[in-house]
């Protein structure tokens, strides 16, 4: 009975992914996996239309942010935190910008031309939009 309800939390867990959402005046609806992982890792800074790249992240004991890295850019946490205080040591870039929560992410995303962030889930938010990844 326990093995049965741990499998049954566990396939609903790694069924729940992350959406990847954006302002919505970003002029795209589709990101390729490599330009999202460029995006998050600092080597992209700017959109086809020239506007500066905010990226948003939640903390790195938000389970969202373990998830959207593990799954969605292929490396963990502690690899992202390396890459951001490279770039901001160097001075070729600064560090994503942290938010609290979900709620916090969206108002920036409404609020930031120009910003990408992710939630767990997408509900009709107006000023954002949903990227789709492929």
């Amino acid at each position: 009975m326990k093995w049965q309800l741990l499998a049954g939390l566990f396939f609903s867990w790694s069924a729940f992914g992350t959406s990847v959402v954006v302002n919505q005046a970003v002029p795209l609806d589709t990101l390729s996996q490599a330009q999202l992982r460029n995006i998050f890792t600092l080597r992209q800074t700017q959109w086809p239309d020239g506007e500066v790249i905010t990226v948003l992240v939640l903390p790195d004991s938000a389970l969202l942010h373990q998830r959207f890295s593990k799954e969605q850019l292929k490396l963990f946490p502690y690899q992202l935190n390396n890459i951001w205080d490279k770039h901001s040591f160097s001075g070729t870039g600064i560090r994503p910008l942290q938010v609290d929560n979900e709620e916090r992410m969206l108002q920036l995303l409404r609020s930031t031309p120009g910003a990408i962030g992710y939630v767990g889930q997408l509900n009709a938010a107006p000023g954002v939009k949903e990227v789709r990844i492929d």
